[in-house]
């Protein structure tokens, strides 16, 4: 398994964020920082995900990138880009409903400008937990199907807070 990293740079009034490798509940923290702080910034009007190098995702970062398509969608009034290109990857999108929530593409843009890392450090418990209810309340908030899927780890982390 290829441990996972998160990429991103701007772009005139785009962010693009790049996820790469095995993304995993581990990068939570420092994914739902990041997005954070972006979606308190005011100078751009768009974010793009870029998955065309992540060869596996797990629910936790599935439900942060929905919480970009949420933003998008209320802020900027569009739907986010999403570009994967691994059929297994682009499988879990289908059966979580991402493709209502993105316009994805299967094909990657250029990218001619270097990316910066994010840091992954060792997530604190507390946040970790916080990050991951959030992100699977925003996965079953999406259709009926992931409220079924994800009720009991809901349940489960909902007594942990």
């Amino acid at each position: 398994m290829e441990s996972g990293a998160a990429f991103y740079v701007r772009q005139g009034n785009t962010y693009l964020l790049k996820l790469t490798g095995d993304v995993r509940y581990t990068m939570g923290c420092a994914l739902g920082d990041f997005l954070e702080g972006l979606f308190t910034r005011v100078d751009y009007n768009n974010i793009v995900v870029d998955l065309t190098e992540t060869h596996s995702i797990d629910s936790t970062s599935l439900g942060l990138l929905a919480k970009i398509a949420n933003f998008n969608r209320q802020h900027f009034e569009h739907k986010t880009t999403l570009l994967s290109t691994n059929e297994d990857v682009n499988q879990i999108l289908d059966s979580m409903g991402f493709y209502e929530i993105f316009n994805i593409r299967d094909s990657g843009e250029a990218i001619t400008t270097a990316l910066q890392q994010l840091a992954i450090d060792a997530p604190c418990k507390d946040d970790l937990t916080r990050i991951v209810y959030e992100a699977h309340q925003t996965l079953s908030d999406l259709n009926p199907h992931n409220q079924e899927i994800f009720k009991g780890v809901l349940d489960s982390l909902r007594s942990r807070r």
